[in-house]
């Protein structure tokens, strides 16, 4: 999906919901993006895999993880200690700042830099593992004000994705091999879900307010601080691995996180403002690296 198609389906969602003003409709696709057809998503993109490849996960896991946590433990702490009168907003902050956009955005920064995209596959593959059932719980936790965790729990893995998810990853560690032809069936199916959600997003988009402190915040917990934390500690002899695991860490938040927060009704408008923001930031610097030729005098190219 190219840069202009993406931005084209975020419009059609807002002009949809400017001649369309019925909440149903968008509800509805909302569950069938986020609900439906991610599952299928979720099962091509999993099950699909070997334990040889999952292996390969292996040399970035670790960072992948490293920056969650960061990011987790950094909102965490400032939503507790500077946002103590807005709990939906320092659940929604933690979602968008653990679920960066490792592919759409991701990739084409990383092919700016270098030619393999190989450990950008896999940083998105071993994000993704993580981000998932991460933001489900946190969206459903702070989305209600009188869930328990235990409630909580049983919620995120009653989540159709989570589900697929930890099934799918059962199936590859047990070295079971679903039938060739019904992962090629899910996958069609689930790349509708990308699509979807761009539109689903666009019609949870509100221009009116755009809150510059918000936007700040996320850009602070998903972008900046993975960036720094992994230019002090990232140590690798591959330039493809380093520029990949960097670029990947510091991307701005994925729209997949605003719609699973949109579709749990937890700060749906100011996510998707924020999210929007930092998606075209990074568009723009996509395209003034390969305008400019920047990008692939730091590659070596």
């Amino acid at each position: 999906m190219t840069i202009p198609s993406i931005l084209a389906l975020i419009a059609s969602g807002f002009i949809l919901k400017l001649l369309l003003p019925k909440e149903r409709i968008f509800n509805f696709i909302g569950i069938l993006a986020n609900d439906i057809l991610l599952s299928f998503f979720v099962l091509a993109s999993i099950a699909g895999k070997s334990l040889d490849y999952l292996a390969g996960l292996k040399q970035v896991f670790f960072y992948v993880a490293a920056v969650v946590g960061l990011c987790l433990a950094g909102s965490y702490l400032y939503g507790r200690y500077f946002i103590r009168k807005d709990r939906g907003w320092r659940g929604a902050l933690m979602v968008l700042s653990v679920f960066p956009n490792t592919a759409a955005l991701g990739f084409p920064l990383v092919a700016v830099f270098t030619r393999d995209l190989t450990p950008a596959v896999l940083y998105s593959a071993a994000s993704s593992l993580l981000a998932i059932p991460l933001s489900t719980f946190l969206s459903i936790r702070y989305s209600q004000d009188r869930n328990n965790l235990k409630e909580t729990v049983i919620a995120t893995l009653s989540f159709p994705p989570v589900i697929v998810s930890l099934i799918s990853l059962g199936l590859v560690l047990g070295g079971i091999k679903l039938p060739e032809k019904l992962l090629v069936l899910a996958g069609k199916l689930g790349w509708w879900c990308l699509p979807l959600m761009l539109v689903y997003f666009g019609s949870r988009l509100q221009l009116k307010n755009i809150p510059l402190r918000k936007i700040m915040e996320t850009w602070l917990f998903r972008m900046m601080l993975p960036l720094f934390f992994l230019l002090l500690v990232l140590r690798t002899s591959s330039q493809a691995v380093f520029y990949a695991i960097l670029i990947e860490s510091a991307m701005p938040p994925a729209i997949m996180a605003a719609s699973i927060l949109a579709r749990h009704r937890l700060k749906a408008e100011e996510s998707t403002a924020v999210t929007l923001v930092l998606t075209l930031v990074a568009i723009l610097l996509i395209c003034l690296l390969k305008i400019s030729g920047l990008g692939g005098q730091l590659a070596g190219n």
